[in-house]
């Protein structure tokens, strides 16, 4: 996968996808809580694929934007799939992917243009806070899915001490759904906790392997000095030990990860 430094953007909405790139996945700064909170992000889906299903699994990314866990994926040896609403982001995708079989696709979550049963793995990262019906959107990713298939979900936790966004509730309509479709994706219409996102994964006929946190406040600003004097690689380990705390990870920890199977 090219660096974002080697990629050409065209239009405002290639350039700003540049923009985070360059402070996530390529950034300059290893300590930047943008750059380890991202990092964590994608190395918990990559993992999970990983662990799961060998080289040469299909696997879709939805909800893709510049499908960096696809690209890496491919290159790993699987076949991958990266959906998503916006033509601009698969085309800034296509500009940075090198070898590898990745498939670009338009299409909504909610209305999945893929046959039922052909993937071995589904990933949703940092998509289902911006889905007005989140419910829809797990049967429909669900049905995609083969027998024994996981799903790989990662979104905000609600319930860090820092969290601005309301929390989900199936009860409570979304009051702006075109929320789910600005850039950067920052205005979410509601937030999950493991107590209300596990509900609609078991409803929807999948087995948990796997729910905990990745990323922690050691990260961000609050952390200070200890962030700064730490080896990268000292502050990475006491992250996933907070991750691992009963109680406290639920309040200190950036995000939930969950890993389900079709059972």
């Amino acid at each position: 996968m090219k660096s974002a430094q080697d990629v050409t953007p065209e239009g405002q909405y290639e350039r700003a996808l540049q923009e985070f790139d360059l402070r996530e996945i390529d950034a300059s700064e290893v300590r930047s809580v943008f750059h380890l909170k991202y990092r964590s992000r994608l190395d918990e889906i990559l993992s999970a694929v990983r662990h799961n299903c060998t080289p040469g699994a299909h696997i879709v990314e939805i909800g893709c934007s510049q499908a960096n866990a696809s690209l890496l994926l491919a290159e790993a040896g699987y076949f991958t799939v990266g959906l998503d609403l916006r033509r601009e982001a698969l085309r800034y995708a296509r500009r940075k992917h090198q070898w590898g079989s990745f498939a670009p696709l338009v299409g909504s979550a909610a209305a999945l243009p893929l046959t039922e049963g052909s993937f071995d793995a589904a990933i949703l990262g940092e998509l289902l806070e911006h889905c007005p019906d989140p419910l829809t959107v797990i049967r429909q990713v669900s049905a995609i899915l083969r027998p024994g298939g996981i799903l790989i979900i990662t979104t905000p936790n609600g319930r860090y001490w820092g969290n601005p966004d309301p929390l989900y509730d199936p009860n409570v309509p979304v009051r702006q759904p075109h929320r789910q479709l600005g850039l950067p994706g920052e205005d979410h219409p509601f937030v999950f906790t493991s107590e209300s996102l596990i509900p609609l994964l078991t409803a929807s006929g999948l087995q948990i392997i796997r729910a905990g946190y990745t990323g922690s406040i050691l990260y961000g600003n609050p952390a200070g000095m200890v962030k700064n004097l730490l080896p990268v690689s000292a502050l990475k380990w006491l992250s996933s030990l907070v991750n691992k705390l009963p109680g406290l990870n639920k309040i200190l920890s950036y995000t939930l990860v969950v890993v389900c199977r079709k059972t």
